[in-house]
């Protein structure tokens, strides 16, 4: 019974996260939230709005601070409620440094999902020749990640690097994130 619960926890709190970040990276690329195929998103975020009247956006009102302490409220409760399945305490600093650091590799692991995503629909979109609006809404939602490698990538034609450098830089990002906490562990109890 208490892996059912634990494993229903997990589902909410993944879901909730991903909600939570699709509305982030909505905002991100300056999508409007009248177009029907977002909508819905923005209606199930509300909270975001209910606390952007605590934390402001920035850059332009594309970076929602909102949505970053949303994403990391939704992490610390993933993290004590899991610790609570399973009978187990956490303390108020590791807790937050666990989830600080879950988080950052949680939302690497999404961008790095919506790069591949997007990988996936432009080969979809050159083979099929089909335009869907959630084609559209993908390429949108990973330009923002994108737009940054492919100043420095060069231009090849029709091939388009700038989606595998950006995989392989979030991929390296996340190897060293995991690898940090460890080393800086061994160094502490080295020091003691």
């Amino acid at each position: 019974m208490n892996n059912m619960l634990f494993q229903i926890f997990d589902l909410v709190t993944t879901f909730a996260m991903m909600l939570v970040f699709i509305r982030f990276m909505l905002q991100f690329a300056g999508m409007d939230a009248s177009n029907p195929m977002i909508a819905p998103a923005y209606k199930a975020t509300h909270i975001v709005d209910v606390f952007g009247r605590i934390f402001p956006t920035v850059g332009q009102g594309r970076i929602s601070i909102a949505a970053i302490v949303l994403m990391f409220l939704i992490r610390l409760i993933d993290i004590s409620g899991k610790a609570a399945l399973t009978h187990k305490g956490i303390a108020p600093v590791p807790l937050f440094f666990t989830g600080t650091i879950s988080l950052v590799l949680d939302f690497l692991r999404m961008c790095r999902y919506l790069v591949i995503g997007s990988i996936i629909v432009s080969w979809i979109v050159v083979f099929t020749q089909s335009q869907h609006p959630i084609i559209g809404i993908i390429v949108n939602l990973a330009e923002p990640i994108l737009a940054p490698f492919r100043r420095i990538t060069p231009n090849l034609g029709m091939i388009d690097l700038s989606p595998m450098v950006a995989s392989l830089l979030l991929f390296c990002l996340r190897c060293l994130l995991v690898a940090l906490p460890r080393a800086l562990c061994r160094c502490w109890v080295e020091l003691d």
